[in-house]
């Protein structure tokens, strides 16, 4: 995603969403009922000060193709919590982001959802983590909400 297009994506949804959804352009302490959008020309990471949990942008790197990387972002996430207490949702999009480390997330025992290909507008990302083997769940963009709800009860 292109950097002038994240801030008002993030704006946008924070609109239309019950939850708090915000750009993580700055270091910002991990707060339930809040999304974190990352930067376009950065990614996002999780790390850990003084012993809380942080969402921060950082700087892309080259052995990611897409920024933010959905790739890097899952990994950092599971250095840092168990993989039992987290969810991946892969959406639409090209390429492959995402589907080596939330394959990794589903086979350490975290769950993982890719949209499906009826819904997606490019099957891409959601289409690699299916074939990979890593989406415990393959659902139309309508269901998605539904089943994490299901999975925080």
């Amino acid at each position: 995603m292109p950097s002038s297009f994240t801030g008002t994506l993030a704006r946008r949804l924070d609109g239309l969403c019950a939850l708090t959804v915000v750009e993580a352009v700055r270091a910002m302490p991990l707060v339930p009922g809040h999304v974190y959008i990352g930067r376009g020309d950065a990614d996002i990471i999780v790390s850990s000060r003084a012993g809380k949990l942080i969402v921060m942008a950082a700087p892309a790197l080259a052995e990611h193709r897409w920024h933010p990387s959905v790739d890097r972002l899952v990994t950092t996430a599971m250095q840092h919590l168990d993989a039992s207490r987290l969810v991946g949702v892969l959406m639409t999009g090209m390429g492959n982001d995402g589907a080596v480390a939330m394959t990794q997330l589903h086979a350490a025992g975290g769950r993982t959802i890719a949209e499906s290909e009826e819904t997606a507008v490019i099957w891409g990302m959601p289409g690699e983590l299916v074939k990979a083997g890593g989406a415990q769940a393959v659902l139309p963009l309508d269901a998605i909400a539904g089943q994490l709800l299901a999975w925080s009860a």
